[in-house]
């Protein structure tokens, strides 16, 4: 009985003494990531991946600290600047795939999109456009009863248009295609996988995808400033209007982008239209990428589309204008490699995305490479169109076009001396675009909607513009965007 009593006292102790060496060791890990965070040469201020500054050290202030915010905004510094937080969130990713997630995933909060209402018809013999606040069921009716709105629809008023324009637009339309892309022989690349989940950021098959939310409030508003440009404009100017779909609705079954709330951006387009008044230009470039979804239209791990999508959109609107487009082969073409975008930071670095990088095609115009853009900080810089990034961070290489999202950027073609210029009102969508307009102009001025702060009419004035190009993705549409559009126009 000693010995057994003696055994299991002897056994107790030995299970404190680990037991205590245990906590020691997990105390002096939390210790030593602590001192390891603490480190300040360490601590980055700065995320490739995420393309954004991290947060600073607060600054301390009386009135937060006795709120308790100061405490709070510490805590996030902390969080957000720990050093070798980008590799930790990757190996977190890794370590989920093991678990067995799959390739199908949603990141973010679900929402739900306004419903999209039907065409509104064309104006009516008295010139009034009727109110969107209307039933559209009804308008359309009584529409269709006037000879004038019997045909509101966007592909009706081109046929219309086409009429009217005789064997200028048909020669615009010759040139504009060409003969090896027969639609017939045009594979269908539409991703039909069911997802298991719901969020904002879907992923299927290595690919990212940023669902679409309609917000009415939005696309009336953002027809009213299209409408309200032309009207500013006009005598002096031609507005040409292009909105382009995301990934989502050109590459995702119409059955999956229901099963995720995600509303169609070839029915929102066509409702904005059949808003937007003449004498705007419309260039519709959906069904144009749709057909060409087999392609590298759009990146696989970015939000982006290519400069290959943008090509196509460009050749849409060089028959609206009436010119005709370059060939693909006429250009330069320089790639990049490894280019892994926004889809990889929005969805904590996915592996899915992670394995599956972007090569960046670029193509460099033909009459110059050289150009000028303003920081948000006033400096001008000069730079190339098509930029070297070859040596850039993984994230932030498709910043190869125009140098980024800048305030204001001008480039003068040396090999045309017509006085033509133009002006693209854009997002980021439109930086790949601009390179294939520069061997059409003279000048070519781009503004970032989003960061310039002057008055647009007063600057397609001062400088002699022709066009006035807006180009922007479908997120245009929600409601803050087309107010910084309508900024630009003044009182």
């Amino acid at each position: 009985m000693k010995n057994s009593y003696q055994m299991k006292l002897k056994k107790r102790r030995v299970l404190r003494k680990r037991d205590a060496a245990t906590v020691y060791i997990f105390g002096l890990g939390l210790l030593l990531l602590f001192v390891l965070g603490m480190a300040l040469p360490l601590r980055p201020t700065v995320s490739d991946v995420e393309k954004r500054e991290l947060e600073k050290f607060p600054k301390f202030q009386l009135e937060t600290f006795l709120n308790g915010e100061y405490f709070g905004q510490i805590s996030t510094w902390y969080a957000d600047t720990f050093p070798f937080r980008e590799k930790l969130l990757s190996a977190n990713s890794a370590v989920k795939e093991l678990y067995g997630i799959k390739t199908q995933q949603l990141y973010g909060n679900t929402a739900v999109g306004d419903e999209i209402p039907d065409v509104i018809p064309e104006p009516n013999a008295s010139g009034e456009q009727p109110s969107p606040d209307e039933d559209p069921a009804a308008l359309a009716s009584a529409g269709a009863q006037e000879e004038s709105a019997a045909d509101s629809s966007p592909e009706a008023q081109v046929s219309e248009e086409s009429s009217d324009g005789a064997g200028q637009a048909e020669e615009a339309a010759a040139a504009a295609s060409e003969p090896e892309e027969t639609e017939e022989q045009l594979p269908d690349a539409t991703i039909h996988v069911e997802p298991e989940v719901a969020g904002t950021v879907y992923i299927a098959e290595g690919r990212g995808f940023e669902l679409y939310y309609f917000s009415r409030e939005g696309a009336d508003l953002y027809a009213s400033v299209i409408n309200e440009a032309a009207q500013k404009l006009a005598g002096t100017a031609t507005v040409y209007d292009m909105l382009v779909p995301t990934a989502v609705s050109v590459c995702l079954d119409e059955q999956i982008q229901e099963s995720l709330k995600s509303s169609p951006q070839d029915k929102a387009f066509d409702y904005v239209y059949s808003m937007i008044q003449d004498p705007v230009k419309k260039v519709s470039v959906f069904d144009t990428l749709k057909k060409h979804n087999a392609e590298y239209i759009y990146f696989n791990t970015d939000h982006h589309w290519t400069a290959l999508g943008a090509y196509y959109a460009y050749r849409e609107f060089a028959q609206a204008k009436g010119i005709e487009p370059k060939s693909l082969d006429s250009y330069q073409k320089v790639t990049f490699d490894h280019f892994i975008g926004s889809f990889y930071s929005f969805s904590n670095q996915a592996e899915a995305l992670k394995n599956n990088p972007d090569t960046i095609e670029a193509y460099v115009p033909s009459s110059t490479n050289n150009m000028m853009f303003v920081e948000k900080s006033g400096e001008q810089r000069q730079w190339k169109i098509i930029n070297d990034v070859s040596q850039y961070a993984a994230g932030v290489k498709y910043s190869c076009f125009i140098g980024g999202d800048n305030p204001y950027s001008r480039i003068d073609n040396p090999v045309l001396t017509d006085g033509s210029s133009c002006v693209v009102i854009k997002e980021s969508y439109g930086n790949a675009f601009v390179p294939f307009l520069v061997d059409h102009y003279q000048t070519v001025h781009v503004i970032d909607y989003r960061y310039y702060k002057g008055n647009l009419v007063d600057f397609v004035k001062e400088n002699g513009v022709q066009d006035v190009i807006f180009v922007n993705n479908a997120d245009v549409l929600n409601t803050s965007k087309p107010k910084q559009i309508q900024a630009l126009l003044g009182a």
